[in-house]
């Protein structure tokens, strides 16, 4: 009875031992580990802190076309669909039978003083507009000398009056000695525009009883300097445009607006605000004097005075209070 007892627990034994074999078999094929490999407890210290190198490819950007970019941006907040296609309003008719008084009147109109500024804007100075369209062929030039428009001359003639064009020069090489006759161009310093004149008329309409007025012509002064010394020589008027057939231009050109919190204007609009300081230096008189050729000094600004005083006069003087 011993003996099969003994038996008994030896068959138990090897069955469990025969399914502990296979259990940690399958362990084995699940893991990836090999069973005759007896796991140790010892743990490399430098497969803990050294990273995994992860493999990356580089990709080189590629190149970029310009002619596929859009560099257009839109500069407000709004769509300027405005801007650049206006129409300049035309004058009111005038007829010749309302018109009894009228007079001449030439103004300067210092850009050195701080009401013109914006006529030197960096960013549309005036000259610059006067310029564009003379280039552009949308108006004749006249001479800087003829102020009643019948004399056109060439854009490169008004530049050569200017101080621009084309010249010839001696250079003397410094190793020979000897001197050749070279052609250079001159570049006009239109920086050197510091006046502008005006041609207006001034006139009383009776239809309407109000006193009116037209600017017919705008002529650029620019500063004479002598090349050598630098020493100033004066002004020199380059040369006149019609007025009348330059709004085209000014109404679809923006202009700064000198006054605080103000919408951008178009340089139409400010001549007809005149929004712009001037003095009279002319005035229609059987002489053809100019306020300077009898007045000196002082009296010539004092004299300017009294030639705008004397319109206000004039229109002031025709109600009875």
């Amino acid at each position: 009875m011993k003996i099969q007892m003994n038996k008994l627990q030896s068959a138990i034994l090897v069955t469990l031992l025969m399914v502990g074999t296979v259990s940690f078999a399958q362990d084995s094929t699940v893991t990836g580990t090999d069973p005759s490999v007896t796991p140790t407890s010892t743990v490399d210290p430098s497969a803990q802190t050294t990273p995994v190198a992860v493999s990356t490819t580089s990709t080189t950007p590629a190149a970029v076309d310009p002619n596929a970019v859009k560099t257009e941006v839109q500069k407000l907040p709004w769509v300027q669909e405005i801007t650049g296609k206006r129409i300049a309003m035309s004058y009111e008719p005038i007829r010749e039978a309302d018109v009894f008084w009228w007079k001449n009147v030439w103004r300067v109109i210092d850009l050195r003083e701080k009401l013109n500024l914006h006529f030197k804007w960096p960013k549309a100075p005036f000259i610059q507009v006067l310029l564009d369209a003379i280039e552009s062929g949308k108006v004749q030039v006249y001479s800087g000398m003829d102020d009643d428009f019948t004399t056109p001359i060439n854009p490169s003639e008004a530049t050569s009056v200017a101080g621009g064009g084309v010249d010839s020069i001696w250079i003397t090489d410094p190793g020979t000695g000897l001197q050749t006759l070279q052609v250079i161009t001159k570049e006009v310093n239109w920086n050197n525009v510091s006046k502008i004149r005006l041609k207006e008329v001034w006139y009383f309409n009776k239809q309407t009883s109000t006193m009116q007025v037209r600017i017919m012509g705008i002529c650029p002064l620019i500063d004479n300097y002598d090349q050598t010394t630098g020493e100033f020589r004066g002004e020199v008027p380059t040369f006149w445009v019609y007025f009348p057939s330059l709004r085209e231009t000014l109404v679809n050109t923006v202009a700064f607006n000198p006054f605080p919190n103000g919408v951008r204007l178009n340089w139409d609009q400010v001549f007809a605000q005149r929004i712009f300081g001037s003095y009279i230096y002319k005035v229609d008189n059987v002489q053809d004097f100019r306020i300077k050729d009898y007045k000196s000094g002082i009296d010539v600004l004092y004299e300017s005075e009294a030639q705008k005083q004397n319109l206000f006069n004039f229109e002031h003087d025709l109600w009875e209070y």
